[in-house]
């Protein structure tokens, strides 16, 4: 199975043993999320809000330092930059991926907003009534896009 999303425009283009068939809306669905970013980010972030024991109201029960002010920012820049670097390399010949990238960088930022990010929690920019609707909502939408 490839990893992005096959259209039924690119199935001509895609290199001999590729896939025989368009993926169907619940494909989409599943591959637009980039799963790989998304545990990455989450593994990464949860030992950074252990280590300073960030409760929801973003206080900390260790001291901040340098790594506290942009872990973050880092974290959260690493996967919208990986994602789509990620979603390119591995794209088969032939097959669109800009459109891909493109809706699964914007689902790893939304995703690590509804996982309530450090970066989100210190800020406090995070919402859960918002973080509850965003995710569902553009993963549904999502799914409605296909590349041609």
């Amino acid at each position: 199975m490839a990893r992005l999303i096959v259209s039924q425009s690119a199935i001509g283009r895609l290199a001999a043993g590729g896939v025989p068939t368009a993926d169907s809306y619940n494909d989409r669905l599943i591959k637009y999320i980039p799963a790989e970013s998304i545990a990455l980010y989450a593994f990464t972030d949860h030992l950074l809000t252990s280590y300073y024991g960030i409760d929801a109201a973003g206080k900390t029960k260790v001291a901040g330092d340098w790594l506290l002010t942009f872990g973050p920012w880092g974290l959260f820049l690493l996967g919208l930059i990986g994602t789509p670097i990620y979603l390119y390399s591995r794209r088969l010949n032939g097959q669109p991926w800009g459109l891909h990238a493109t809706l699964g960088t914007i689902a790893f930022a939304v995703w690590a907003y509804m996982l309530g990010g450090s970066l989100f929690v210190l800020h406090h920019w995070y919402h859960v009534l918002l973080a509850g609707l965003l995710a569902p909502i553009f993963t549904f939408v999502a799914g409605l896009f296909e590349p041609r």
